[in-house]
């Protein structure tokens, strides 16, 4: 048997205990690797779980069409969703339109409420009585200059609030704004800056602030006689590009004057293990759709002459 000198015994240890520390780093290694990518897989089961919960209480929302908070549901062990509801107006004063618009796109402000079926009433709800509205949009960084679209749906009459809310009288007076008039040559209204204009945490660059009374030719603002007059108004954007779209809302003044909730806001937060996932979703009121504004129609057979 060969004898290894004294110095040699050392190095050959040496090398068996590096031998040892590279086998248990590769060890420690995967394993470590196997339990970060169990993990992982989980957080992201988890999240996909918390999303669809988050998604299904939108869905209960949508179809319940109240302002009544549903209560929190338990969809398997572990996975929930709790919804929040609420009518989206700031102290009845104003509202920021929840969606950026481009050109060709319309917002809707009501002037009167809903009841729980949907119908327009101002039987015990809020309705706009007063004079002065003003509709503001824009960014004031964008590179482009939108113009906007007003268009105004009144009723002399009140039927349209009235059930069975008849819309025979219903009226539009259309007006447009454009800071750019003249150099589009499209003859719209020139706007004011936005000042008066500054509510839900936003800065418009532009505004138009319309007397209702002498946009419309008569006065809507007596309570008790014309309520329900001003039914809503449409605003569409001009000159927004898709990579620019532009914010919108909408403002009144006076001691008597509020807007009505504008649709509702609906917060679900789906949890499932330790993952979280939140939907907010606004649905506004039902109306027309877009098209009509633009259409020619007729309450009564046409006959050719």
């Amino acid at each position: 048997m060969k004898i290894l000198p004294r110095n040699q015994h050392g190095q050959a240890l040496l090398i068996v205990l590096l031998t040892l520390a590279v086998t248990l780093t590769v060890v420690l290694s995967v394993v470590s690797r196997s339990v970060t990518d169990i993990t992982v897989s989980t957080y992201e089961e988890d999240a996909l779980r918390a999303f669809s919960a988050a998604e299904a209480g939108i869905e209960e929302a949508l179809l319940k069409g109240s302002i009544e908070d549903p209560v929190p549901v338990t969809i398997e062990e572990g996975v929930t969703y709790d919804v929040k509801i609420e009518d989206k107006t700031i102290d009845g004063k104003s509202f920021r339109y929840p969606k950026d618009l481009v050109s060709g796109e319309t917002a809707t402000f009501w002037f009167a409420s809903h009841n729980n079926n949907g119908e327009l009433t101002c039987s015990g709800k809020p309705c706009f009585i007063n004079n002065i509205v003003r509709f503001c949009w824009g960014n004031p960084v964008a590179s482009t200059v939108p113009a906007i679209e007003v268009m105004f749906y009144y009723d002399l009459t009140g039927n349209a609030m009235s059930s069975p809310n008849n819309y025979a009288n219903v009226k539009v007076k259309r007006s447009a704004y454009d800071k750019y008039w003249v150099t589009r040559g499209n003859y719209f209204n020139d706007p004011t800056s936005g000042s008066g204009c500054n509510f839900s945490g936003d800065i418009f660059a532009y505004r138009a602030q319309i007397s209702v009374n002498t946009h419309i030719g008569v006065s809507c603002q007596t309570a008790g006689v014309n309520v329900g007059c001003p039914i809503m108004a449409k605003v569409r954007m001009y000159y927004a590009n898709i990579n620019e779209p532009q914010k919108l809302g909408i403002e009144v003044s006076g001691p008597t004057a509020n807007i009505p909730p504008q649709g509702l806001l609906i917060d679900s937060k789906g949890i499932a293990g330790e993952s979280t996932r939140r939907i907010n979703v606004f649905q506004g009121f039902a109306e027309p759709p877009a098209f009509f504004d633009t259409a020619v129609f007729s309450r009564v057979d046409l006959v050719k002459q």
